[in-house]
């Protein structure tokens, strides 16, 4: 069938008069009249009555109904005109006009948007054939001369990535960088996200390189290559590269590996009795792990690896209490329960809420459950004599431990979340957490919670990133703390050397003479309690050279700083003088 208003059509349609249409004098129906009006091409149905309107009404998939009705309320005269305004409807009303108005929009501006509507608030790239989008855009894109859809967005989001990335990647020239590589699953797909952090003008930044999707079996040489070809996307040097940190929730399955001097590969364990916790596919467990043992294969003379130390928090809290304990079970399945429709009522009568259900790679997802059940256990109790099935009197006395001994694990968790935490940040509130733990004994989990969370600090610090981290922190690592012993004192400053010529090759950048600072006043909780385990501030007079070396070791005759000390800008301030302020 032929368009009798434009082009051929490329398939027939049969003329099927819409829903409750009857056919009109002469037998003709609604349907083959719109037909005349309708360009077909392949499936898509385009409307042509109006070459004159610049409507850019067009259907996936004909649905003539919906064309009449089209026709009927955008195309008023036209379809009065052709015979196919509905019997019975008042006449065609002239078209509202609406004003013109002054409005300050360019082509960049709209581009702008548009991006932002796709890649920002999530709409799909179709969202520009829809109706409601076209009526809005439409008259502000034949203001400026442009056009939009699926295709041309498409475009403008691929070229605003590629000014992206080459802003980054000039951004990270010359620059010594941390990698983070995070990964998750849900639903049968696999994503991993290859992140970059650095400082550059005083500032930490995080910048996104890559987010892959999995979809091919996870072997080592894969997984690397396609992490490696992200790195290289951007000019990025394995000499750039100083810390690997993979963050890999509760899937990654393994064994700590204790690799050369140059590298030290720290990766997450779980223990055989947390298999349950890992994700399905068992296929992109291996893959992952496979995939850190080939990085560190591969970058083995330059690169740390560091192990995520709020997922090394979880396993801590899993040493302790499993997901599989049988008070969890039970807590768990009674707030399953609970959402039963026959107790709609009672929640909504007494303004209640549902206790949350924890998922399996949600951290503190058992703590804000238990919690909730405390919250509200007047209620729960009264809920139970109604009905045996919510029964937890033999639960209510280890919800409580579990909520005394674990809300400072959960606070901790939280803090950890921020934008920017550093290593020893994470250490001093660890070590302030565990002693919150220990001051809740005689909790049944404290004494175990506390030789967890100890263990796995000390596996933690084992890091040659870390064993830096605190080495710089004045908060720690003071004249006179006990932090580290000589040895380990002279080993860290070899770390640092070796650090500090790299960035030297990369930035070639000069040592200057350090300066000495004001000590400040440490009198809080926190702070006694850090000095009851380093010990006192003791400053010693010591001769400098200007040499770096003797600038390391200045660090030691440092004044004690207090616990809520601002480290990173402490040394930033010090960079004109103090080269390693730049790690």
């Amino acid at each position: 069938m032929e368009s009798s208003a434009g082009p051929s059509s490329s398939s027939s349609v049969p003329a099927v008069a819409p829903k409750g249409e009857k056919r009109r004098s002469g037998g003709t129906t609604l349907a083959e009249k719109s037909l005349k009006f309708i360009l077909i091409d392949g499936e898509k149905a385009i409307c042509n009555i109006d070459s004159g309107s610049a409507c850019t009404y067009i259907q996936r998939k004909l649905d003539i109904n919906n064309f009449v009705r089209h026709f009927r309320t955008r195309h008023s005269e036209k379809a009065d005109a052709e015979g196919m305004a509905k019997e019975g409807d008042p006449a065609v009303r002239k078209p509202r006009l609406i004003a013109k108005r002054p409005v300050a929009i360019d082509k960049r501006l709209l581009v702008e948007v548009a991006i932002k509507l796709v890649s920002f608030h999530n709409l799909p790239v179709s969202c520009f054939e829809w109706e409601g989008m076209r009526q809005l855009f439409e008259p502000l894109l034949t203001a400026v001369g442009m056009s939009m859809d699926t295709r041309i967005i498409k475009g403008h989001v691929t070229t605003a990535a590629g000014l992206i990335k080459n802003l980054i990647a000039e951004e990270m020239r010359g620059m010594l960088v941390s990698l983070k590589i995070d990964s998750a699953s849900r639903f049968n797909r696999h994503v991993l996200a290859v992140l970059a952090r650095y400082a550059t003008d005083g500032v930490i930044v995080s910048r996104t390189l890559g987010v892959l999707e999995v979809k091919e079996r996870q072997t080592a040489s894969f997984l690397k290559s396609q992490i490696m070809a992200v790195i290289q996307s951007y000019g990025l040097s394995i000499d750039q590269i100083f810390s690997v940190t993979c963050d890999n929730g509760a899937n990654m399955l393994g064994a700590v590996r204790q690799l050369k001097k140059e590298l030290e590969f720290s990766y997450l364990t779980d223990d055989a009795s947390d298999e349950e916790d890992s994700l399905t596919d068992v296929e992109f467990v291996e893959g992952q792990e496979s995939l850190t043992t080939a990085l560190s294969d591969k970058l083995q003379e330059s690169l740390n690896l560091v192990r995520c130390a709020v997922h090394t928090l979880q396993l801590a809290i899993l040493d302790v209490v499993s997901k599989s304990n049988d008070d969890v079970k039970k807590l768990t399945l009674v707030a399953k329960k609970c959402r039963s429709v026959k107790y709609d009522k009672l929640f909504e009568l007494h303004g209640a809420r549902y206790p949350p259900i924890w998922g399996q790679t949600r951290w503190g997802g058992i703590y804000e459950m238990i919690s909730k059940f405390l919250e509200q256990r007047p209620f729960f109790e009264k809920l139970a004599e109604q009905s045996q099935e919510l029964d937890l009197t033999d639960s209510w006395q280890f919800a409580e431990n579990y909520e005394q001994a674990f809300k400072p694990l959960f606070l901790l968790t939280k803090d950890m979340q921020a934008e920017h935490v550093s290593l020893s940040d994470f250490y001093l509130q660890w070590l302030i957490a565990t002693r919150k733990v220990e001051m809740t004994k005689p909790n049944p989990f404290a004494s175990e919670l506390v030789a967890s969370m100890s263990k796995r600090l000390s596996n933690l610090k084992q890091s040659r990133a870390f064993k830096m981290a605190l080495y710089l922190d004045p908060r720690l690592h003071y004249a006179g703390s006990l932090l580290f012993n000589n040895e380990e004192k002279a080993e860290i400053q070899g770390y640092i050397i070796e650090t500090l010529n790299r960035i030297q090759e990369l930035r070639n950048t000069d040592a200057k003479a350090p300066q000495n600072m004001p000590a400040s006043i440490y009198t809080d909780e926190a702070d006694e309690f850090i000095t009851q385990l380093f010990g006192t501030s003791t400053i010693e007079s010591t001769g400098n050279d200007g040499g770096f070396l003797q600038q390391l070791k200045a660090v030691e005759v440092e004044p004690r700083r207090s616990v809520s000390f601002d480290v990173w800008k402490f040394w930033v301030d010090r960079r004109p003088t103090h080269p390693y302020s730049v790690l």
